[in-house]
Parts: C-alpha cells; sequence; structure tokens
C-alpha cells in the first residue's frame, strides 16, 4: 500500500512539472557544464561585457546546478549582447537639477547544446533598472544600498553632487548587473 502511494504522489509531482531548482525544462538533463562567453557590449559604456560576464559566472556558480568552464567544450553555451545602458533623470529639484537618476540596461541571451546546435532558451529582450540618487539630500546614508558602497556618510558634505552622482551611479550599475545576471540565470536555466 505505503508503495502504491508513493507511486502516486510521485507520478502527480513529475505530471505537474516539478522538478528541481537549476534542473528546468531548458536544460537536458545530460548537461554538466556551462561556457558563459562574454556578451558583445553595443553600448558606449566601457568594460560593460566584462562586469556582466563576472557576475552571470559568480550566479552560475552560486547556484552549482552545472560547472561552469572558462574554456574547452562545455554542454551548453551561454551567449548575448548588451543593448542598451542608460541612464536619465527622474526627479528635479525647485531649481531643476536633477536628483535622482534612473539607470536601465537590456540585454538579449541564448542558450545553446553545444553538441547539436539547438538552441534550448532565446530571450531577444531582457531589461532592468534601478533608480539612485545623486545630490547628498537624495542619498540616505542609513540605506542597505549606500551602505554596500564605498563612500563614507562623513564624506557627503564634502563632495560635489557630481561625484556623489557618479559614485551612486557605479552603484546603481553593480546592482543592475546583480539583476540581470539573476534573470539570466532563470531565463536560462529555469525558462522564467
Amino acid at each position: 500500500m505505503r508503495r502504491l502511494a508513493l507511486l502516486l504522489v510521485t507520478g502527480a509531482v513529475v505530471g505537474c512539472g516539478y522538478h528541481l531548482a537549476g534542473t528546468g525544462p531548458n536544460v537536458p538533463e545530460s548537461a554538466r557544464t556551462i561556457r558563459i562567453e562574454p556578451f558583445v557590449n553595443h553600448t558606449r559604456e566601457n568594460g560593460l561585457e566584462v562586469r556582466l560576464h563576472r557576475a552571470l559566472e559568480d550566479e552560475f556558480r552560486r547556484h552549482g546546478a552545472l560547472r561552469v568552464v572558462v574554456e574547452g567544450d562545455a554542454d551548453l553555451v551561454l551567449s548575448g549582447q548588451i543593448r542598451r545602458f542608460a541612464t536619465v533623470p527622474v526627479t528635479f529639484s525647485a531649481t531643476d537639477e536633477a536628483v535622482q537618476y534612473q539607470g536601465t540596461m537590456q540585454v538579449g541571451m541564448r542558450l545553446v547544446e553545444r553538441e547539436s546546435g539547438r538552441v534550448l532558451h532565446e530571450t531577444k529582450l531582457l531589461q532592468e533598472a534601478q533608480d539612485f540618487g545623486a545630490v547628498s539630500g537624495v542619498v540616505i546614508a542609513g540605506s542597505p544600498h549606500f551602505q554596500r558602497g564605498t563612500m563614507n556618510a562623513r564624506d557627503l558634505p564634502n563632495l560635489t553632487n557630481v561625484q556623489i552622482g557618479e559614485a551612486r551611479r557605479h552603484e546603481a550599475l553593480r546592482d543592475l548587473l546583480d539583476l540581470l545576471a539573476r534573470d539570466i540565470y532563470l531565463q536560462a536555466m529555469e525558462g522564467f
């Protein structure tokens, strides 16, 4: 009787499409390794492809479903393009000075089974956005985003708005890259 119950539960779980995290419908069961190619950078932001590549490798290693290889034959190959990176002002002061910006990045990606050349998953456009303050009055020194950065709250009064804005832009870019790496992983491995 217990065996019958176990078989029924197993059949229901398998039949409903349930799978272990990191082994979604896009990934063949035989896949053990993945090579992540640097994404082609179509933006004017130098080095963006290198930073995204690192973030992607870190994300795949963190989940551990596939072993990341840098050279040689991998079972799967992830490639893509960085289509757009822009920062635009979204909030202004009474004197029309930009006090808050939004950084937006768009990428496209493709997961291919190396041996057969079969495209397992392709996302033509994936976008993430991150807001960041550009003047000392907008920066909340107690926020987790600020505390993870390299600026010290005591230094804020001595920095120009340009310096604050640039430092916050770099932090927002790092967050964008982490968000995109997570999203690319989920798209490639889980199908959503």
